[in-house]
């Protein structure tokens, strides 16, 4: 059976897609941070180097991946919405 993908609805779409980014950047986001933590706490001229930065980087980077995957998926479900009117929208075959 052949059905037409007519209306991508952008909040739903882009919510979970925002979701599923953040989440999964947690995936590179911990092991860097333990890699970092074993990095040198000073520089060549013997200043501290203050070790907030990969804790800090654990809290940014999911926000910042939710907050851009959502703000993106959003435009490009959009976008989808208004090329599909004239395109007729993506085909997918289904069985049962």
């Amino acid at each position: 059976m052949i059905k037409n993908i007519a209306y991508i609805a952008p909040h739903k779409t882009a919510l979970t897609a925002a979701l599923v980014m953040a989440i999964s950047s947690l995936i590179f986001i911990i092991p860097m941070m333990i890699m970092m933590s074993f990095a040198p706490t000073v520089d060549q001229d013997g200043n501290t180097i203050p070790k907030i930065f990969p804790a800090a980087m654990v809290l940014i980077m999911p926000i910042f991946y939710f907050i851009f995957g959502y703000i993106f998926t959003g435009f490009s479900a959009w976008v989808y919405n208004k090329v599909a009117k004239f395109t007729g929208g993506i085909r997918i075959g289904t069985s049962e």
